[in-house]
């Protein structure tokens, strides 16, 4: 019966020996690994690592927000700037050839601008510029004018610079 309980005895011993090779191999597969993240041993440079990301990350906070600034300026600079333009091509006389009168207009966001217009005849041309406020003219408008003016106000996309959080 003691042979039994020596034999069960070492059985145990070598599974426990078994099982503290193995747990040794993976201490030291960790411990290698730990030593390659800490670099220095002491956790400094870990420290000084997460310190310098930390820099980093405010270094880019900073420049996202400035360059936001930047971005709400230059709409604004943007809103007022010819971003709608209308062209209507037209025969103002009956014995001139082709379309070789003209209505322009050019606007803004706020559809504030200019429509110009040349009427071409064969005995002389003339050429008008009309204020335009807010789509309209306080100058009376021909057909032509306002439907460059009407191509002009639709052609005005909204800006979408940035995408507000």
């Amino acid at each position: 019966m003691e042979e039994y309980l020596l034999l069960i005895f070492l059985a145990a011993v070598a599974v426990l020996f078994i099982f503290y090779l193995v747990l040794y191999r993976k201490f030291l597969f960790l411990s290698r690994r730990y030593q390659e993240f800490m670099v220095g041993g002491n956790g400094e440079s870990l420290e000084g690592t997460l310190e310098n990301l930390f820099a980093d990350i405010r270094m880019v906070n900073e420049s996202i927000n400035s360059n936001r600034k930047r971005m709400e300026k230059i709409e604004k600079v943007l809103d007022t700037a010819t971003r709608g333009i209308g062209v209507v091509r037209f025969n103002a006389f009956q014995e001139t050839g082709s379309d070789l009168s003209f209505a322009v207009a050019y606007l803004d966001a706020q559809r504030n601008g200019v429509v110009i217009s040349s009427i071409y005849g064969r005995e002389e041309s003339r050429t008008y510029a009309k204020p335009v406020k807010n789509g309209e003219s306080t100058y009376q408008l021909s057909m032509e004018e306002q439907e460059a003016i009407r191509q002009a106000a639709a052609s005005l996309q909204p800006l979408s610079i940035q995408e507000k959080t």
